[in-house]
């Protein structure tokens, strides 16, 4: 599957490319570098107009400005890992009016499409430290039993940017498929 040993990657909910330049490497933060890593994004798409832009303007691979929900899978190049930071308005703990039914709050499933007609060898998606608490966890249960429905054994973590080096009090839950 590895094209002349170099990873596959398709990014979902793109944004501006955090999870990306993570993935690619070759850049350095805190006076510590990071090497570029032999990982090519095959595939690259989010909705936000000016998000896409700047990915642009930073990666060689353009990222597609769209709806995820648009996308034809089976049309997309294939793909070793799967990253996906889905949308989290609805799971954030700022954010009061809580719809676990928000169409937002359904983004989810869109990772779980690629899964089932792509199905790379793995997955990385990050969400917001809400996710964990909503519903005393329920719904974090019902995304990672669809990942694992689809046949990827499942690890979620909480992580907290300060423990990293960067400046501020952001919590992460990182889910690894």
């Amino acid at each position: 599957d590895m094209k002349n040993n170099r990873l596959q990657v398709a990014s979902l909910f793109c944004g501006c490319g955090g999870s990306d330049l993570g993935a690619v490497g070759g850049f350095t933060y805190l006076d510590k570098e990071y090497a570029r890593l032999p990982v090519d994004i095959v595939y690259a798409v989010d909705f936000d107009t000016k998000a896409v832009q700047t990915y642009n303007h930073n990666f060689e691979h353009p990222a597609i400005c769209d709806d995820v929900c648009n996308v034809d899978f089976k049309l997309i190049p294939d793909f070793d890992v799967l990253v996906g930071g889905f949308p989290c308005q609805s799971f954030s703990t700022v954010n009061p009016t809580k719809d676990t039914n928000d169409e937002r709050a359904n983004l989810y499933k869109q990772i779980v499409r690629a899964l089932h007609n792509k199905k790379p060898k793995a997955f990385i998606c990050e969400n917001v430290k809400g996710l964990m608490q909503l519903r005393s966890g329920t719904i974090l249960e019902k995304i990672i039993g669809e990942f694992k429905n689809e046949g990827y054994y499942v690890k979620f973590k909480l992580l907290r940017a300060v423990d990293y080096g960067v400046p501020q009090r952001r919590e992460r839950v990182i889910i690894i498929g």
